[in-house]
């Protein structure tokens, strides 16, 4: 991530100022937190099921077998995903939109974002990261909140 960016993430997700994750009980039954959690959950089905039609059209993303021991392994890994990108969109283009509603109920259920892996080692870091990314998703409540009145 630079700048500002961040991922959504379900309620399992450690909020940070990278990773925005919906409410848990009980902040979650609060209204603006309900009406917020929803929006992030449709953005975060439509991804899933974008993911999901990308792994069904091309396997090998199912579980890309690239070591990345590199940057330029990490950009390796990145071009391979948007050449698949480019090249479903392109059967979109020329088969029609009834490909986009292909079968992805054998993926099973996918992920968002990634492991936890090497995250929180300082408690303080992860005190620190907490604080941020609540006041980043306060800031991201609001926006919205603005929009919708």
């Amino acid at each position: 991530f630079s700048g500002d960016e961040f991922a959504w993430g379900d309620s399992a997700y450690p909020l940070s100022p990278r990773m925005i994750p919906i409410h848990k009980e009980p902040a979650s039954l609060q209204p603006e937190n309900k009406f917020f959690d929803k929006k992030v959950s449709t953005i975060r089905v439509r991804s899933e099921h974008c993911m999901g039609a990308l792994k069904s059209r091309f396997p090998c993303l199912r579980s890309l077998r690239v070591n990345i021991t590199s940057v330029d392994d990490h950009w390796d890994a990145c071009r391979w995903i948007t050449i698949a990108i480019i090249i479903h969109n392109m059967v979109i283009d020329v088969e029609g939109s009834a490909v986009e509603d292909m079968g992805t109920t054998n993926m099973g259920s996918s992920q968002v974002g990634g492991d936890n892996e090497g995250e929180g080692d300082e408690e303080e870091e992860e005190v620190d990261d907490s604080e941020a990314g609540e006041l980043k998703r306060q800031r991201l409540i609001a926006e919205l909140l603005a929009n919708y009145n």
